[in-house]
């Protein structure tokens, strides 16, 4: 079955230790609505069905053909903003990308950092 592109597509980033680790990514893609209930069965092992529960995130949107480095720079001042006002019970561990466009939009591209609440 074909399904088409969903948004947001989201990589939980699990930063790496140390100058030369690498980060743990884990990409994520809705289900459309219309298969929430009965969605169909991966043909790839490494593709797996995952329900998350209701998520309350802190989110910082930015525009662009996000590299790397904008993820990260991007994460780095949203988590800065947090600690300066004070919230508590942030996940400061990892954080998530949300990218809400096709491949092919070139111009007036959404992306947005989370860390969890």
């Amino acid at each position: 079955m074909k399904i088409d592109m969903t948004a947001p597509v989201t990589t939980l980033v699990i930063p790496g230790e140390g100058p030369n680790c690498e980060n743990n990514f884990t990409m994520s893609f809705y289900v459309p609505a219309a298969h929430q209930d009965n969605p169909p069965t991966p043909t790839n092992p490494d593709v797996y069905i995952e329900e998350r529960p209701e998520l309350h995130v802190f989110s910082r949107r930015f525009h662009g053909f996000a590299n790397d480095e904008d993820w990260i720079v991007n994460a780095a001042q949203l988590h800065d903003d947090l600690v300066a006002a004070g919230e508590e019970g942030v996940d400061f561990q990892t954080y998530y990308t949300a990218g809400y466009d096709s491949p092919y939009v070139i111009i007036g591209r959404n992306n947005e950092v989370w860390f969890m609440k």
